[in-house]
């Protein structure tokens, strides 16, 4: 077994705790924007864990996601690896598992399909946007899908922070399956959410948030995705309003378009913390453990 991917501080305690070699990727880009990943090393007759991580903030997800399709395809049919199973802990184009107007694709499902294309055998993803879809799984028919708990992740570096009796937050209805996943890690039973409604067209963020005792509590804003930071920012500001002695922004996947961090910082949150799903310098807690532990019960 051996990793593919860049030679980075993520995939090196990856393969340490897999107690595997890591074999680099090189990674160029022409001037007309095309992508020419290189395999630095012998794979031939191997099994493979390709892991390769977008970069928060100025992410290109089309670039990320043809750069995979590319070493997936090259793995298979030129270096003749032998199993190949893909780490991609942000999972592009999660967000559209629905078709919301006539005319959309249906995304999700079709990266599934290049994927499964491509030669992968597996999928590791974390914390995948599946908010109408049962499981990760439903996106593939041929490959293995296995979707790791990020939640865990960043409970395990809040309960370093040693918070008194912390009351958990979903930002918009949807991310009640967070806050409560959240809240159990931490052990406690005070959580909800307030409401988010998004225009369709313009992409318009309108918060509803109800009345909620905060005043004095740590309150931990949690939420999978935070890419324009708006819905987060709504949340943050809100929980100050309602009395809030500290608000922790915490989520997953930290996307972080431009503006996003001061967006949410400027709304009077007192500590941010993501997860390493993306490159970001911000990171606070690592889902390299999780991975490590779900890629050892599957793989031979």
């Amino acid at each position: 077994m051996l990793i593919v991917g860049p030679d980075d501080e993520f995939n090196r305690k990856l393969a340490s705790l897999l107690k595997v070699d890591l074999v680099p990727i090189e990674r160029r880009k022409f001037p007309d924007g095309e992508l020419c990943p290189r395999i630095m090393g012998e794979v031939s007759g191997e099994d493979v864990i390709v892991s390769m991580r977008m970069k928060a903030g100025a992410a290109d997800v089309n670039d990320y996601l043809v750069e995979l399709l590319l070493t997936a395809r090259n793995l298979r049919e030129h270096m003749n690896a032998n199993g190949i199973w893909a780490v991609i802990p942000y999972f592009p184009y999660a967000r559209q598992d629905e078709i919301f107007r006539k005319g959309e694709p249906l995304s999700s499902k079709y990266v599934a399909e290049l994927l499964e294309e491509s030669g992968v055998d597996g999928v590791f993803s974390v914390t995948v946007h599946l908010h109408r879809r049962k499981s990760f799984g439903e996106l593939f028919s041929k490959a293995r899908a296995v979707n790791v708990d990020g939640m865990k992740s960043l409970a395990r570096y809040l309960k370093t922070l040693n918070l008194e009796n912390p009351f958990v937050l979903g930002p918009d209805t949807e991310s009640i399956v967070w806050a409560r996943d959240l809240a159990r890690y931490l052990g406690t039973e005070d959580y909800d959410s307030f409401k988010k409604e998004r225009d369709l067209a313009t992409g318009e963020i309108k918060t509803t948030a109800k009345e909620l005792d905060l005043k004095g509590r740590v309150v931990i804003v949690a939420d999978d995705i935070v890419s324009t930071g708006g819905t987060m920012a709504n949340a943050v500001r809100e929980a100050k309003r309602m009395g809030a002695k500290l608000v922790i922004s915490a989520f997953v996947h930290p996307v972080l378009a431009r503006g996003a961090f001061d967006r949410i910082l400027g709304a009077g949150a007192d500590v941010i913390v993501g997860t390493d799903t993306l490159e970001w310098a911000g990171s606070k807690a690592t889902v390299v453990e999780e991975l490590a532990e779900s890629l050892k019960e599957v793989l031979p």
